[in-house]
């Protein structure tokens, strides 16, 4: 497809896409401590797709308002609901998550969502993670189209029986790849959830994904860009 260009055009080298952009310059890889979780660094993959670091699989999907205006998105490019292993420079071998994305109107509210499970393991059945130690979630980013990146926490097949309005918080990007720190205190269901309240904390106590989620809401314009994503790391 002639829109979606950046990912199409990259050549494939040692299994993965190296992105033409010189100026994408990864942090140095993260390691584990009793101060740090890495979550993903994207280091491991399987079948040529990223997983987490503990084997935990990465998903696409994409959400609107409107069922006959569907937001777009590219990932890789055998199985289109997995993101794209991608490498950050054609001189350096760090590896990272990938997708592009087209939001499509008339849609008051629209998105593409990319999840990152924390374990290897079954749909509704996911072994859990207990992260309320840390205050923070670090996450380097690069993405162009938007000027705000949502991020979810969710617990699946742990007893919450929550299927959607999971806590969020967003953040505001910037130019290039740059490493945003979210703090954990800032998550909260949004507001329309009314009837199935439930403490962020019991969510961080039994998290089985993170999404990161490129967005549009209530004056939707339409958009489309790229995203990149590194170095989710939980740090106290």
């Amino acid at each position: 497809m002639t829109r979606f260009r950046n990912l199409a055009a990259v050549s494939l080298i040692a299994g993965a896409a190296a992105l033409p952009a010189a100026g994408l310059r990864a942090e140095d890889p993260p390691a584990h401590s009793d101060k740090r979780l890495v979550y993903a660094d994207f280091e491991n993959s399987t079948d040529g797709r990223p997983v987490s670091s503990r084997g935990g699989k990465l998903n696409l999907w994409g959400y609107q308002e409107n069922p006959t205006r569907l937001s777009i998105f590219k990932g890789h490019p055998e199985d289109n609901s997995r993101p794209q292993l991608v490498r950050t420079s054609k001189d350096d071998d760090n590896h990272a998550a990938a997708f592009e994305y087209e939001l499509v109107i008339p849609n008051q509210w629209t998105g593409v969502t990319m999840e990152v499970q924390g374990h290897a393991g079954e749909p509704g059945a996911l072994p859990a993670d207990d992260v309320t130690g840390y205050k923070f979630m670090n996450v380097q980013a690069y993405v162009t189209g938007t000027q705000y990146m949502r991020v979810e926490v969710m617990s699946n097949g742990q007893g919450l029986n929550l299927h959607s309005g999971y806590p969020m918080t967003s953040f505001k990007l910037q130019e290039g790849f740059n490493t945003y720190k979210v703090r954990l205190s800032a998550f909260s269901q949004p507001a329309w959830v009314t009837e199935t309240r439930i403490d962020p904390e019991e969510v961080l106590k039994r998290l089985t994904s993170v999404t990161f989620a490129v967005f549009c809401e209530e004056q939707c314009r339409p958009t489309k860009g790229l995203v990149i994503v590194d170095n989710i790391v939980f740090e106290k």
